[in-house]
């Protein structure tokens, strides 16, 4: 396989695996973005003590009878436990929660548009093409990837993959070099 053959793989790879990121983060975003404004309906209707009784129920009927026997009522002591630390109300609590966490899967969607837009790029790509912000996005790609495998200390589907993504766009969007014909021909 000749040198030019080979980069159009790699470009050809680099183009299809930032296409399959792009819709993988869009799709992960929208349906995170679905899930955060289920729970925060569901949010909405429950206090501290429904979810004291909850949290009880689930621990099991002996359990709670444990706690009967003693005069205790498990969402009453997770609302005198609230009460004393200041927290707000169950339903404001969770919303800010929630809210936070929503910058964070927000930023799924913009990052899936790159993917995409870069994957579009890579595809048109002539080798006078200028690479700069392709080779940019390419490092922030890699980066993203291993400081996510770094932070979940452990092999990782999705930043493994992202890192992989990373490194066959840096690869790929090699400059390439000057053709010398041979003898001086």
């Amino acid at each position: 396989m000749s040198r030019t053959n080979r980069r159009g793989v790699l470009l050809i790879v680099a183009a299809a695996a930032n296409a399959l990121l792009s819709l993988l983060l869009l799709l992960v975003g929208i349906v995170l973005i679905g899930g955060l404004i289920n729970l925060a309906l569901v949010a909405s209707n429950t206090s501290w003590s429904l979810l004291g009784s909850r949290a009880a129920a689930e621990l099991g009927e002996e359990f709670v009878a444990l706690l009967t026997l003693f005069g205790a009522d498990p969402g009453a002591l997770l609302q005198e436990f609230v009460t004393a630390q200041g927290l707000p109300s169950f339903d404001r609590f969770a919303r800010d929660l929630l809210a936070a966490l929503f910058v964070g899967v927000a930023l799924f969607i913009p990052a899936g548009v790159a993917s995409g837009l870069a994957a579009m790029r890579i595809w048109r790509l002539t080798p006078a093409a200028d690479r700069g912000v392709l080779q940019l996005y390419a490092v922030v790609v890699t980066l993203l990837g291993a400081i996510g495998l770094l932070i979940a200390a452990a092999p990782h589907p999705i930043w493994g993959s992202v890192l992989l993504i990373g490194l066959i766009s840096l690869l790929a969007l090699r400059r390439p070099r000057a053709v010398k014909l041979p003898y001086g021909a």
